[in-house]
């Protein structure tokens, strides 16, 4: 009899929502959550979950950092970012350590099962490249990424003007 796992695997993915007034918009929307399932999955694989990569490659290479760092880096509150890096400190992926220039704050560093876990986790960036653009020739590929920064820059600025945090 077939599970519930199985029937969605059967299904078509949703297409997403297209809104007429903004075409691009719900376009970019529907590539970024397709992106991200393909990612989460490639990442499963190795035992992680979005975002414990970005850390593990921050952190490779910047070296031992303080936390707000990267709070800051990650754009995400404190207590998601703690939660986040007590989940990996468990996995023995990261330590964190008082620091040593101010007692309130904590600094964070890969361990060696960290820094041996980093290959694969670029290498799964890799294939999620290919998997995602390799339909795409180089020119195309140019264009995309000219027209993806330009738009970032664009809502950065914006969101700047605002005076929210970008």
């Amino acid at each position: 009899m077939p599970t519930d796992d199985d029937v969605r695997r059967q299904q078509k993915p949703h297409p997403g929502v297209q809104i007429d007034e903004a075409p691009l918009g719900s376009l970019l929307l529907q590539t970024v959550r397709a992106h991200a399932a393909l990612a989460t999955s490639l990442l499963a694989e190795l035992g992680l979950a979005v975002p414990q990569e970005v850390v593990l490659l921050y952190l490779q290479d910047h070296g031992r950092v303080p936390q707000s760092e990267l709070v800051r880096f990650m754009g995400r509150d404190r207590s998601t970012v703690t939660a986040t890096l007590q989940t990996m400190e468990r996995a023995g992926l990261v330590e964190r350590t008082p620091s040593k220039t101010d007692r309130r704050s904590m600094d964070v560093d890969l361990t060696e099962t960290g820094h041996a876990l980093c290959p694969r986790v670029r290498a799964a960036w890799a294939e999620l490249e290919r998997l995602t653009f390799g339909p795409l020739d180089q020119r195309q590929r140019d264009d995309l990424a000219s027209a993806l920064g330009a738009a970032r820059d664009a809502a950065r600025t914006h969101v700047t003007e605002k005076g929210d945090q970008p």
